[in-house]
């Protein structure tokens, strides 16, 4: 009886944790950055996530990686002028992540975007038309979505492949 108990709680609890993640507050940027903009200028994912390719995390926008264009104002725009505020004081804009996995599971950008050549349309929804920065994740980070991914790929749905 007691064991069942402990099985109880636990899917309470895991249950609890993920309504607390569905309820994770909208996450608010710095600068309400315009991705349809930038692409449209010629700017690509890889330009201003720099490490997308070589490293597990993808990487947010340094100032250096923003002045490499905005050294000089390109407009009159309010969310440049608050670049401007960030490259005075010498300050990375404090950029906020979106996608947060839990700590027991693995993802790597690198791993999804060079080796399975995913296109970060996939899990990030389609970019070249956002006008402002997102606020919660275009997919729904459940393990399910993940495995379902994976079997149409052909890619691993071993335990081990995710899960650390």
């Amino acid at each position: 009886m007691r064991s069942a108990w402990i099985v109880v709680g636990l899917v309470v609890a895991i249950a609890g944790g993920a309504a607390a993640a569905a309820r994770r507050p909208a996450v608010r940027q710095p600068i309400a950055f315009n991705h349809a903009k930038h692409i449209a200028a010629g700017a690509d994912c890889t330009g201003c996530h720099g490490t997308v390719e070589e490293q597990a995390f993808a990487g947010l926008p340094d100032l250096d990686t923003c002045m490499q264009c905005h050294d000089e104002p390109m407009s009159k725009s309010p969310e440049e002028k608050k670049l401007r505020v960030f490259a005075a004081r010498k300050q990375d804009p404090p950029w906020q992540r979106v996608y947060q996995e839990p700590p027991h599971v693995y993802f790597s950008h690198r791993r999804h975007v060079v080796v399975g050549k995913v296109p970060c349309a996939t899990c990030h929804g389609d970019m070249t038309k956002a006008t402002e920065p997102p606020t919660r994740p275009a997919v729904n980070q459940k393990m399910a979505w993940c495995l379902e991914c994976h079997q149409q790929r052909h890619a691993s749905t071993d335990c081990i492949a995710c899960h650390k």
